[in-house]
C-alpha cells in the first residue's frame, strides 16, 4: 500500500514539475489570491495588446522620437529634456508643456536601439500591465480587501476597455501611462504610510507623486484625489492624512514653479496661443456656444466609455460642430453630469465610505481637467484623455455587477463561481479583446490609421490632411505617369482639397495641397496655394520652401533665391533649401555660392543619395576650368549611377 502511495505521488510530483510555473505558484498557493489576481491581470494586460509589437510609429510618435532633434542624441540628451519644454527637438510653438520623464525613456531606448519602435511598444506594454496591477492593489486596499473580486473586475475592465488603445498603441501616449503608473504607486505607498506611520513610505510616495507630475499634468487633479482617498475613506489617522495631503501640495507646487520657468525661459508658456486645428473651441462664435459645445463633448465622452466604437485618432473642426443649449445632445449631457454630480455629493455626504459614490467623484475630478470650461485645453477631445477617468467608470461597473452577482460575489471563489458575473464578464471581455486587436492593427503605421480613421470620420478637416500627406510622400516621382501613382496623386489632392475647403484657413493643407499640384505640374494652382498659407503665417518655412519651388521651376530665380533666404535665416539646416538655392545660383552662373550650397547640402546628410549635387557640382567645375574637381565628381556620379543599375 505505502509502495503504491509513494509511486502515485511521485507520478503526481513529476507532474507538477511538467506544469509552467505560473501554474505551479498558483496551485501551490505560495502566494495570496490578491497577488495572483495582480499577477493575471498582469499578463491579461500584455497579452490583449502584444500585436502592437510589430507595429510602427503612428501619429505623433516621428515627432517625439525618431524627427526629434533632442531624443535623438541619446541619454547625452537628459540633462537638455529636463530643461526645454516638450516638443522643443521637434517644432517651437509658444504654447508648449513640460514631460521630461517620457522623453528620458525615449532617450534611452533610442540609444539601445537605433530607433526601432519595437523597444517603444514593448515598454508600453510592460507600463500598462504595471498601470492594471497597481490600481486593482489600491481599490483592493480601499475596500479593505472585504472585495477582492469587485477590485478584480473593475481593474479587468480598465485593462481590456478598448478606450485605451490609443494611450497604449501609440508609443507617445508614454506620458500618459507613467503619469498614472506613479500615481497610483504613490497612492499605494501613502497606504502603507497612512497605516504603518513610516517616514520613508510618505517620502517615496512624494517622489513618486512628483515623477508622476514630470510625466504629465493630469496627476494635479489628485490634489483634490488624495483628501477625498484619506479624509474620506481611508480616515483611520488624520494627522498622517494631513501629511500626505500637505506633502502632495508642496510636490505640486515645486513641480509647477519649475515647468514655468522652463517654459518661460523659451517663450512657451502662452497657453491661449492654441491652434484652431489642435481646438475648434478656440473660435466659438459666442461663450454660450462654446460652453454648450464643449458640454456636448463630455457627453460624448460618456458615450465613448459606454459603447468604445468607433475609436479615431483625432477629433477635429468639424467632425464635432458648434451648438447651443438647445441641441438634444447638450441637455442630455447635462442632465446626466448633474446627476453624478448630485449622487456622488450626496453619497459622500450620507455615507462617506460610499464606494459608488467615490468612483463618481473619481472620475468627475479627473475629467474637470480637460472639460474645456474653466480653460481651455491643447485638443477639443481624445480618447486618451479618458485614461484616468475610465477607473471611475469601470468601478461603478464593477460595483453593479457585484449588486447584480449577489452574496456569490463574496465568496473566496468570487467571480469564478458566480453565474451572473460570469455572463456579463465573459461576452463583453470578448468583445472588447476583439475591439483591441482590430484597433491595434489599425495603429501599425500613419498609412494604416488615418486611412481607417477618415473613413469612419470622413468630415475631420485634420484627418483629411494628415491623409492626403501620407499619400503624398507615397508618390515617388514629379509628374507621374504610372497608374498608380497617377491613382494616388489624384487622392492625395481630393483629401487635401476636403480638408482646405472644410477649414479654408489651414495652412498646412494648403502648403501640401500646393505640393500636389507641383507634383501634378499644375504651377499656377501650386503658386496660389502657396501663397495663401504664406498669407496665413508668413513664418511657415515649409510653405516658403514650397513657393520658392515653384519659382525655381518656372526659371524665375530671384524670386526664388529671395524664399529660399528667408527659409534658410529660419532654418539654415534645411537640406533642401541649400540644395534649391545652389541650383538657382548654378542657373543664373552665380558658380560661388552654388558650389557652397550643394557642398552644405552634401555636408547635412552624407547618406543621402546626393547624385544631382554630384552632378551639379561636375558641370560646374567643368565649366570654371577645374578638371581636377570636375573628374572627382563625375566618378560620383557614375558611382551612383552603377549602384543604380
Amino acid at each position: 500500500m505505502d509502495h503504491g502511495k509513494n509511486i502515485k505521488q511521485e507520478k503526481q510530483q513529476a507532474a507538477n514539475k511538467s506544469k509552467p510555473l505560473l501554474f505551479r505558484v498558483w496551485e501551490k498557493g505560495s502566494a495570496s489570491v490578491r497577488l495572483k489576481l495582480a499577477l493575471l491581470l498582469g499578463i491579461i494586460s500584455f497579452v490583449v495588446y502584444a500585436n502592437t509589437l510589430g507595429n510602427g510609429y503612428a501619429y505623433d510618435d516621428a515627432n517625439l522620437i525618431k524627427e526629434n532633434t533632442i531624443v535623438t542624441k541619446g541619454v547625452s540628451a537628459i540633462p537638455e529634456i529636463f530643461s526645454t519644454p516638450y516638443r522643443h527637438g521637434y517644432v517651437v510653438t509658444p504654447n508648449d508643456t513640460y514631460r521630461p520623464l517620457s522623453l528620458v525613456m525615449f532617450a534611452v531606448e533610442y540609444q539601445v536601439s537605433g530607433g526601432s519602435p519595437a523597444i517603444g511598444h514593448f515598454m508600453n506594454l510592460l507600463v500598462f500591465a504595471g498601470c492594471v496591477v497597481l490600481l486593482f492593489l489600491f481599490i483592493d486596499t480601499l475596500f479593505k480587501r472585504q472585495r477582492t473580486f469587485v477590485a478584480f473586475i473593475a481593474s479587468l475592465l480598465f485593462a481590456l476597455h478598448p478606450i485605451h488603445t490609443e494611450s497604449v498603441a501609440n508609443i507617445k501616449s508614454r506620458d500618459e501611462l507613467l503619469c498614472f503608473l506613479f500615481s497610483f504607486l504613490a497612492l499605494n505607498i501613502f497606504v502603507r504610510y497612512a497605516d504603518a506611520g513610516k517616514i520613508k513610505h510618505l517620502l517615496v510616495g512624494l517622489g513618486c507623486f512628483f515623477l508622476s507630475l514630470l510625466s504629465k499634468e493630469t496627476s494635479i487633479t489628485f490634489l483634490t484625489i488624495i483628501p477625498l482617498v484619506f479624509f474620506f475613506y481611508l480616515n483611520d489617522n488624520k494627522k498622517r492624512s494631513a501629511y500626505i495631503t500637505t506633502g502632495v501640495v508642496i510636490m505640486a507646487a515645486v513641480f509647477l514653479t519649475i515647468r514655468a520657468s522652463v517654459l518661460n525661459a523659451y517663450n512657451a508658456n502662452h497657453s491661449a496661443d492654441i491652434a484652431f486645428i489642435d481646438n475648434f473651441l478656440t473660435q466659438a462664435p459666442s461663450l454660450a456656444i462654446r460652453l454648450a459645445t464643449a458640454i456636448q463633448i463630455l457627453g460624448f465622452y460618456l458615450k465613448l466609455l459606454l459603447i468604445p466604437y468607433p475609436l479615431i485618432c483625432d477629433y477635429s473642426y468639424h467632425s464635432i460642430s458648434f451648438v447651443g443649449f438647445d441641441n438634444v445632445v447638450v441637455l442630455l449631457s447635462l442632465v446626466s453630469y448633474g446627476l453624478l454630480v448630485f449622487f456622488g455629493i450626496s453619497g459622500l455626504i450620507k455615507r462617506q465610505k460610499n464606494p459608488f459614490a467615490f468612483a463618481i467623484l473619481f472620475f468627475l475630478i479627473t475629467i474637470s481637467l480637460f472639460s474645456n470650461i474653466p480653460f481651455l485645453i491643447g485638443t477639443a477631445l481624445g480618447e486618451r484623455l479618458l485614461f484616468f477617468p475610465s477607473v471611475g467608470f469601470c468601478l461603478i461597473a464593477a460595483l453593479l455587477i457585484e449588486k447584480w452577482a449577489g452574496p456569490a460575489m463574496a465568496a473566496s471563489a468570487g467571480i469564478w463561481k458566480s453565474p451572473k458575473a460570469l455572463v456579463i464578464m465573459i461576452p463583453v471581455g470578448l468583445i472588447y479583446t476583439v475591439v483591441i486587436i482590430n484597433r491595434n492593427n489599425e495603429w501599425k503605421d500613419n498609412d494604416t490609421l488615418y486611412k481607417a480613421d477618415v473613413e469612419k470620420s470622413p468630415n475631420d478637416s485634420k484627418l483629411c490632411f494628415l491623409t492626403g500627406f501620407e499619400i503624398v510622400k507615397k508618390i515617388k516621382s514629379e509628374r507621374p505617369t504610372e497608374p498608380d501613382q497617377i491613382q494616388l496623386l489624384k487622392d492625395a489632392t481630393a483629401y487635401l482639397e476636403k480638408a482646405t475647403e472644410m477649414y479654408t484657413d489651414y495652412e498646412a493643407a494648403h502648403a501640401e495641397l500646393g505640393r500636389a499640384y507641383y507634383i501634378a505640374g499644375s504651377y499656377d494652382l501650386a503658386e496660389t496655394e502657396e501663397k495663401k498659407a504664406l498669407q496665413l503665417n508668413p513664418q511657415n518655412i515649409d510653405a516658403k520652401v514650397k513657393l520658392a519651388g515653384v519659382y525655381l521651376i518656372k526659371k524665375e530665380y530671384t524670386q526664388s533665391i529671395s524664399l529660399y533666404k528667408e527659409a534658410l535665416v529660419a532654418d539654415p539646416d534645411n537640406l533642401l533649401a541649400n540644395f534649391s538655392i545652389a541650383v538657382c545660383y548654378a542657373n543664373l552662373q552665380d558658380y560661388g555660392p552654388a558650389i557652397a550650397g550643394l557642398k552644405k547640402a552634401i555636408e547635412l546628410n552624407p547618406s543621402f543619395n546626393h547624385y544631382t549635387s554630384f552632378y551639379y557640382l561636375s558641370k560646374i567645375y567643368r565649366t570654371t576650368g577645374k578638371p581636377d574637381s570636375a573628374k572627382m565628381y563625375e566618378d560620383m556620379v557614375r558611382k551612383y549611377t552603377n549602384n543604380s543599375q
